[in-house]
């Protein structure tokens, strides 16, 4: 109810995406986190064919095909303005094309939305990370120079996203993910 009423009055969740598509030095940390966490106040989020595609775009960059890679992070934006996966794959994929604007933009903004995960907490039970998708937990967790091996959902409700070796020395994280937007590993017992 609080991120709605902040919501309306910044003009509503459209106009600060066009802001921020605008690049509008203005806006705040606030309404960097709003923009965030205000998605999940559309009626587009949770998207299962969003999740898909996202999913998609790691395996076409890879491969090279680049021009694809753009319109799927296109087709994701549209629907999800703070897809992270989306951000970052498409800066990838301008890097590669070489252009060098379109990469800018969106590395600032897979990096910008990053931030605002990072400062939601610090990963312990206690403080844990809020992310809107497991894909944004995923590419937030890669963003921090760690990898996922395993999820679940604990009897807190939290979701425990344990961690390869690393030079960190953490063996988990911690996340907020709201109920629709968690998918459980399919390996999952029930």
């Amino acid at each position: 109810i609080r991120t709605n009423l902040m919501l309306a009055e910044r003009g509503g969740y459209t106009k600060l995406v066009e802001r921020l598509n605008a690049s509008d030095t203005t806006l705040t940390v606030e309404d960097f986190q709003l923009i965030y966490y205000g998605y999940q106040t559309t009626p587009h989020y949770y998207s299962k064919e969003n999740e898909f595609k996202e999913n998609l775009i790691k395996p076409l960059n890879k491969s090279g095909q680049y021009k694809q890679v753009l319109e799927l992070s296109d087709s994701i934006l549209l629907v999800n303005p703070v897809s992270i996966v989306a951000h970052f794959e498409k800066s990838y994929a301008c890097a590669q094309l070489g252009q060098k604007e379109l990469e800018a933009f969106h590395r600032k903004r897979y990096i910008l939305l990053c931030n605002v995960i990072k400062l939601s907490g610090n990963g312990t039970a206690l403080l844990r990370y809020n992310s809107n998708s497991t894909n944004d937990a995923l590419e937030f967790i890669a963003f921090k120079g760690l990898k996922a091996i395993h999820d679940f959902k604990t009897e807190t409700g939290l979701i425990q996203f344990d961690l390869s070796k690393n030079n960190q020395k953490l063996t988990h994280l911690y996340f907020y993910i709201p109920v629709k937007a968690y998918t459980p590993p399919l390996i999952e017992s029930e």
